[in-house]
This record gives structure tokens, C-alpha cells and sequence, in this order.
């Protein structure tokens, strides 16, 4: 029997460690050889886990092509900055200096004597409408790799958090041969099967794990190839269509309206770390009274049977809106009854006259008293890792003492779904049957041809 192959992993952006964690959940074996990241706190966490061995601290783009080539790395794991992608920032793509490192790997990937033979790369939705993206398309075909776009939710491998990421894998087919399933040419919202034998399954879930069995197909217009199309940058990369209809684009709310697929789903209960509001731990989340009377309303509130809680960000326990869930300890509590009346005494409060500054005090601590009633705190750091995938029960995942709250928090939110990006390395590292023989043997023949043109253009 064949010996199982060691691959050779670079880990770019490696923040606190979701893609080591990744990959060592896709089942496949190896070893990460460097780990490049900035952030001080990031490599703190990453260290404390997994040990300073394999760290750099160091800016990707001061480090020479030559060193990369050096490393032979047979795998390049990338979640870059989503900052230029992103809805809630200046979406300034790769004039964003964020970018700068990106556009360096994308520039000496084509150059490289050693280059990859398997890349992921992770970012925001968004990121497969920037010129970043088009940048990518051209370098990876420039240095002959086959590659598929997608757009995956942690909902669809049963996780109740909305993270929609876009996801490009690529594999370099001079050597290694293509992907177990065809590419389809566009941005797809479903993992393929590594089943390869399976026709029924050539387009669903990966595993039984994987909830969302739906045949989505084009979920975005974007076709990968590389067309005669010119894009912003001025490069030929790919067409871009506007083919397709709501049903086909990525839709968490349509997931959980299916009534089956829903079911699939957990429950935030399993992820939760405590229910009672006299737990001590209480303080430490609980949401602060000026916080919660005057933007309580703003909340994504959710409960232990909710099957659904917003993406995380790095903005979470600092800003209010669209930064992540609130989880309320109360479950028989009527959340929006209970800040209805809560409006109401504040609005009566606000209508009152100075002269009746007391009366107006008193109404407004009445409408604390009754939105604390709901026992509204924050997600803990813990429970925030679980829903993200990292191995918080087994154990395997913590941080350092000397790390804030709030330091967790951000990096948590600037990581990736470990779960979701495990299947994702499972299936671009699975090879099919024979097809590394295939690629030997015809490169080996190609030697054998260049051989016979060199002795004849001797003779």
C-alpha cells in the first residue's frame, strides 16, 4: 500500500490559526512550514497553540521569492485582509495598501521555480467582485493552474452562524492533475463530492455532514476562465455576466426558510457556555446599561432554539450594529413585547418638561429595570471559537491569559470558519484515483520528447 503524502503547507495571514486547524481537520497529512502574520496578539494566540516553531513575524511582501521557492511548499493557505473587499469598508480593492502583500504573492507566483500545487485562498463576499479577484484569475492562469470559485455558508454544514465567504481553490495541473470533479467555470455555493464514482453526488454534499444537498449552480454570473473580455485592470481575465435569477444567488434566510433544511441546523444550545444570570461569569458579558437603553433596539437578539446568529466581526463587544449576536439568557421572555414597552416609557420620559426631570429619571431606569428582565449579554470569547469551528471542547484551542476580551474578540473576527474551510482543503487535496500516476507519466514523456528534439538539433 502506498504511503500517504506529506504535504509541505505555507500558512499566509495566519492569524490566531484557523488554517492549521483547518487543515489538520481535512484528514489529509503534512506539516506547516511557515506561518507569516503581523499582528502581535494573532501570533501570541497561534503561538500559545501550536508553539513558535513555525511563526513569522514578518511582512509578506519584504520576503524574497527565493525564500518561498526554498520552502517547496506543496500547499499556499491565504485569508488576506478583507478591509478593501469588504461592505462596510472603503472598497478600494487593490489600490488599498492592505492589498500590497496579495498583489505581491499574485505577481511572483507566475515566477516561481517551486511553486505551489495547491492553493486556498479565503476573503469576504465581495472579494470575487474586485479587481483583486481578476488579478488572481490572471496569475493563476498564467501559471497553469485549474481553479474553482465558490461561496459557502457555515449554515450549510449544520453551524447556526452566518459567515458567507468566497473561497478560490486551485490546483496546478502539470503536476498534480485536476480536481475530482470537474470545474463548472463559475461561483458555486456547494462543496463538491470527492466521490467521484457517484453521479447522484457529483454536485452535493462531500461528506453527510454537509446539510445543503441544493444543485445551486452559477451564483454570481462570474465565469472563471480566462475570456476576451478586458476588465478594470486593463487584463484579459474573466467575463462577467449578469446571467442568473434570485434563486440562484447565495441566500442564507433562503436556507433556513426550507423547513427540511433548517432542521439540519443546530440550535445555538449546544454552543453555549452558561444559561443563568446569577453565573459570575454574568459581569463580564452582561451588556452595559447605557449601551443597552439606548441601542438595545439595534441588536440581533437571539436564544438557545435560534438556528441562526450574525457573522462576527472584529468590532464585536465595541460596536453595536452588525458586529454579531446578543444572546438573551431569558428564554420565555418576549424580546419584542418586552422592548415595546421599554420604547414606550422612554418615549414618555422624552416628552416630559424639565419640570419633571424626576418623573422622566424614573420612567427611564423603569425601562432598564424591564429590558434587563431579558437577561441580554454578550457571546463569550468561547462560544464565538465554537461557532467559528475551533476545537474549544476537545481542548485543542484557547488563549493566553494576557489576552483582553477585547483583543479576543478582534481576532477571533478577523479569522476563518475552521469547519467550513476544513472540507474546502479535504477536497482540493484529494487527488483522483491514478490521476498522480497520469501526471507523472505524461511529464515524464514530455522529458523523453524534449530528449529526442536536443539530439536531433545536435545531429
Amino acid at each position: 500500500m502506498a504511503e500517504e503524502h506529506q504535504f509541505r503547507v505555507l500558512e499566509f495571514y495566519s492569524g490566531i490559526g484557523g488554517m492549521h486547524y483547518a487543515f489538520d481537520r481535512s484528514g489529509h497529512k503534512g506539516e506547516i512550514l511557515k506561518a507569516f502574520d503581523i499582528n502581535t496578539t494573532a501570533n501570541e494566540v497561534y503561538a500559545h497553540n501550536h508553539g513558535k516553531k513555525q511563526l513569522a513575524q514578518r511582512n509578506i511582501e519584504a520576503v524574497p521569492m527565493e525564500f518561498y521557492d526554498k520552502q517547496e511548499a506543496d500547499v499556499w493557505l491565504m485569508s488576506p485582509p478583507c478591509q478593501p473587499y469588504t461592505r462596510t469598508g472603503n472598497q478600494e480593492g487593490s489600490k488599498d495598501t492592505r492589498a500590497k502583500s496579495f498583489l505581491y504573492l499574485m505577481d511572483i507566483l507566475p515566477k516561481m521555480e517551486h511553486p505551489p500545487n495547491y492553493i486556498l485562498l479565503e476573503n469576504v463576499k465581495g472579494f470575487e467582485e474586485s479587481d483583486s479577484r481578476d488579478l488572481l484569475v490572471e496569475a493563476l492562469a498564467t501559471a497553469g493552474y485549474e481553479f474553482q470559485e465558490l461561496l459557502i455558508t457555515p449554515l450549510q454544514i449544520g453551524i447556526p452562524n452566518s459567515r458567507m465567504r468566497y473561497y478560490c481553490l486551485a490546483r496546478k495541473t502539470g503536476t498534480v492533475g485536476g480536481f475530482v470533479q470537474p470545474v463548472t467555470g463559475t461561483l458555486i455555493g456547494y462543496i463538491p463530492s470527492i466521490d467521484s464514482s457517484n453521479e447522484d453526488e457529483q454536485k452535493g454534499a462531500q461528506d453527510k455532514d454537509f446539510v445543503d444537498g441544493r444543485r445551486q449552480g452559477d451564483l454570481s454570473g462570474l465565469s472563471t476562465p480566462v475570456a476576451a473580455k478586458k476588465q478594470r485592470t486593463g487584463i484579459s481575465t474573466s467575463a462577467v455576466t449578469k446571467e442568473g435569477d434570485a434563486a440562484t444567488k447565495p441566500n442564507e434566510d433562503a436556507l433556513l426558510a426550507d423547513p427540511m433544511l433548517a432542521l439540519k441546523v443546530d440550535t445555538l444550545e449546544q454552543y453555549i457556555e452558561f444559561t443563568d444570570m446569577s453565573d459570575a461569569r454574568m459581569e463580564r458579558y452582561m451588556i452595559p446599561d447605557k449601551t443597552l437603553l439606548k441601542y438595545g433596539r439595534l441588536f440581533d437578539i437571539v436564544k438557545t432554539t435560534t438556528r441562526r446568529s450574525c457573522c462576527f466581526t472584529k468590532g464585536y463587544y465595541h460596536f453595536v450594529e452588525s458586529t454579531g449576536s446578543i444572546f438573551q439568557m431569558v428564554q420565555n421572555k418576549d424580546t419584542a413585547t418586552t422592548f415595546d414597552e421599554a420604547e414606550a416609557l422612554k418615549s414618555s420620559a422624552k416628552a416630559r418638561p424639565d419640570t419633571e426631570s424626576t418623573l422622566a429619571e424614573e420612567e427611564n431606569t423603569k425601562a432598564l429595570n424591564l429590558l434587563r428582565t431579558l437577561g441580554l449579554r454578550y457571546f463569550t470569547e468561547n462560544e464565538v471559537a465554537r461557532l467559528m469551528g475551533f476545537p474549544i471542547v476537545e481542548g485543542k484551542f484557547s488563549f493566553p491569559a494576557t489576552t483582553t476580551l477585547k483583543q479576543r474578540y478582534r481576532v477571533l473576527g478577523n479569522s476563518i470558519n475552521v469547519k467550513v474551510v476544513g472540507e474546502l482543503i479535504k477536497y482540493l487535496l484529494t487527488s483522483k484515483p491514478g490521476s498522480a500516476e497520469k501526471v507523472e507519466e505524461s511529464m515524464t514523456e514530455d522529458k523523453v520528447d524534449e530528449s529526442k528534439t536536443e539530439e536531433k538539433e545536435e545531429k
